[in-house]
């Protein structure tokens, strides 16, 4: 009844502006409306005939930034204000305030097709995506030459292509279709779903560091130190049966330090793997807990440049890796091994005790250092071009 109420008096108020010619302050009211009732069609057509009325009457570059200042998510106005950007070729506002207005709109389920997207607005969506495809090759491409230039135009053969099949500029033909990236697909690397130990130069020292982890992992459990729930965060759905929980020392890059702290030696071990630095990204480095009866369903990961590197703690019985229809992986105490998480992969524990594995984000061991450098540098500038 309340949210009812404050949508008449704001309907009235909409009213009394629209009749004074108070534009700025109706396109604000009308946003918030929006905000409420995303989908209701009288709101969008007053916008969209409001919009004209604005800039036919008034300098309205102002009035837009104040709308999207003050209004989150307010994604029309974004679009507008794109467009007027666009007018006078300030092509990095353009594309800021395109990518905006077509991120949060796809989010809340709209311009993802003509059924959801209201009639006035579906040219300017359309230019607004040819512009922000075409900004992106154009700008990736010169990444590429500045790749080149630093790390050599032989060098980067196989990382330029995987950058442009990002782009679109190249067609996605994976070396083996059973490779779905969603992401960064670098070709040329060699198809292997599951690396084998010569693959991996540092497995001999690494499974020698066993008992001081697993040290470390059962003091962690004696103290009953708490540990995250996985899937309460951007995991979840992906679990069935039982929880998957995991201590971080990285997630997205960013770097745990308490667990660092409580576990000092692992600390010290991970700076001897080929961990992926990109900040924001990678690397995600845990004690991986997968709790009796869980199942974690099948999934990809985004990209062949990363494998995943598993070292198995503590293992009951009837535990496994499942790359699909490729290799079923049965995890051993002081044993490792490291895939490419782009195959589709599951997972599942049938016991009743926890399973413990040390998991960690490693690049792909065919890559060079060149081109490792030099993806770190794309994904970087990726995230700083689109926001994210």
């Amino acid at each position: 009844m309340v949210k009812k109420e404050r949508s008449v008096v704001s309907e009235a108020r909409l009213k009394e502006l629209l009749a004074t010619k108070d534009y700025s302050e109706s396109l604000m009211v009308i946003e918030r409306l929006l905000t409420v009732k995303p989908s209701d069609e009288r709101y969008l057509l007053m916008l969209g005939r409001l919009y004209e009325l604005i800039e036919q009457a008034t300098d309205f570059k102002d009035i837009y930034e104040k709308v999207v200042n003050t209004v989150p998510g307010a994604y029309n106005t974004h679009l507008m204000l794109g467009r007027y950007y666009h007018s006078k070729n300030d092509f990095e506002k353009t594309f800021k305030h395109y990518v905006t207005a077509l991120r949060a709109a796809n989010n809340g389920g709209f311009w993802l097709d003509r059924e959801s997207t209201a009639p006035w607005v579906h040219r300017y969506v359309v230019q607004a995506l040819n512009f922000c495809d075409k900004h992106r090759r154009d700008i990736v491409g010169s990444w590429i030459t500045e790749l080149q230039q630093t790390y050599g135009l032989d060098e980067m053969e196989r990382v330029a292509k995987g950058i442009r099949i990002y782009s679109g500029e190249l067609p996605a033909v994976y070396d083996d279709p059973r490779q779905k990236p969603g992401f960064l697909y670098i070709p040329g690397l060699p198809v292997k779903p599951v690396f084998e130990r010569k693959d991996l130069d540092f497995i001999d020292y690494y499974e020698s560091q066993f008992d001081k982890i697993k040290a470390e992992l059962d003091n962690l459990i004696l103290q009953n130190v708490p540990i995250e729930n996985y899937r309460d965060t951007d995991k979840h759905g992906l679990t069935k049966g039982g929880d998957w929980d995991a201590k971080f020392f990285f997630r997205h890059g960013k770097r745990y330090d308490d667990t660092h702290t409580l576990c000092p030696q692992t600390s010290e071990i991970l700076t001897h793997l080929p961990l992926v630095h990109i900040q924001d990204h990678s690397p995600e480095v845990c004690f991986s807990v997968l709790r009796p009866g869980a199942h974690l369903l099948p999934h990809r990961g985004v990209t062949n440049s990363r494998s995943v590197l598993h070292m198995g703690l503590q293992i009951p019985a009837d535990c496994a890796l499942n790359v699909v229809d490729i290799e079923e992986l049965h995890w051993q105490p002081g044993k490792v091994f490291a895939f490419d998480d782009n195959y589709l992969h599951e997972a599942w524990n049938r016991s009743d005790q926890s399973r413990y594995v040390l998991l960690a984000d490693i690049w792909n061991p065919f890559l060079t250092d060149a081109e490792c450098c030099a993806i770190t540098d794309f994904v970087t500038k990726v995230s700083s071009l689109d926001g994210k």
